[in-house]
């Protein structure tokens, strides 16, 4: 009885654990969008990977890679600086390579102690995003390179079950991700590169 009691407790506080995502880093992109147009309007080709390191250990982004390409190129199209914005192999005046690297950590210790705890303890999860956007012509010539940074932190805790839906990982990542496309988009803008 005793035994048939725990497993029921255990299975009730793995349904209810939650998690929630929050942006850490950058701030919401709050420069003028879509840029001011200046100029010709290339049509671009736009190459969208990633990769991920998890506490030290290179792994692949996996599904959320998805998702982020979709915010990226979303912010592409929407700048209004560009004739086309092509995703396949195409003839482009502009060749966008776009690599995103999730460097995900946790403190081991702690996250053991909280799934000793069913997690009453929290423990969090930091993911810091970088995207590394080089931009060439289509001889392969450089035109420019910019590297911008954001961070998010899941929290992993038995009470957030409530909120979990509204903060998921899948929906807050793409957003700083986007965020940061249009932040490179205007950087890149503003040094004359398109």
């Amino acid at each position: 009885m005793i035994a048939r009691t725990g497993l029921l407790a255990l299975g009730i506080a793995v349904l209810a654990a939650g998690c929630v995502t929050v942006r850490s880093e950058p701030p919401r992109f709050s420069g003028p969008w879509p840029p001011p147009d200046t100029g010709p309007r290339p049509a671009i080709e736009l190459v969208v990977s990633g990769s991920a390191i998890s506490d030290g250990w290179p792994r692949d982004l996996g599904p959320i890679l998805d998702p982020w390409g979709a915010a990226t190129e979303r912010a592409y199209r929407e700048s209004a600086l560009f004739s086309e914005v092509s995703v396949r192999a195409s003839r482009s005046d502009v060749r966008i390579e776009v690599e995103l690297r999730a460097d995900i950590r946790q403190i081991p210790a702690l996250t053991a102690f909280s799934y000793l705890t069913l997690l009453v303890l929290p423990h969090v999860v930091t993911s810091d995003i970088s995207m590394i956007t080089r931009a060439t012509t289509e001889a392969g010539q450089p035109l420019g390179t910019i590297e911008v940074r954001g961070r998010s932190r899941t929290w992993h805790e038995l009470l957030l079950f409530p909120v979990a839906p509204l903060f998921e990982p899948q929906s807050v990542t793409p957003g700083i991700v986007y965020d940061l496309a249009r932040e490179s988009i205007s950087a890149l803008h503003a040094r004359g590169v398109f």
